[in-house]
């Protein structure tokens, strides 16, 4: 399944980009490729942010308050 493309054109400083360039070059990467890599892992870590922390709250059976002592 293929998705429209759109192109993209920012500003980064010059070193970071031959940096980057050199680096895909190096691992046979597309530079392309690596960018969307790194704005889908982006993306998964702003929604995992996002989305509540249920691992600290207090287990159900300890929280029900229709049981009382």
């Amino acid at each position: 399944m293929t998705h429209p493309t759109v192109l993209v054109n920012y500003r980064i400083p010059r070193p970071l980009k031959q940096e980057f360039e050199a680096t895909c070059r190096r691992l046979h990467m597309p530079m392309t490729a690596q960018v969307n890599l790194l704005m889908r892992e982006f993306i998964h870590d702003q929604k995992q942010q996002e989305q509540p922390d249920h691992t600290h709250s207090p287990l159900s059976f300890y929280n029900d308050s229709a049981d009382q002592l």
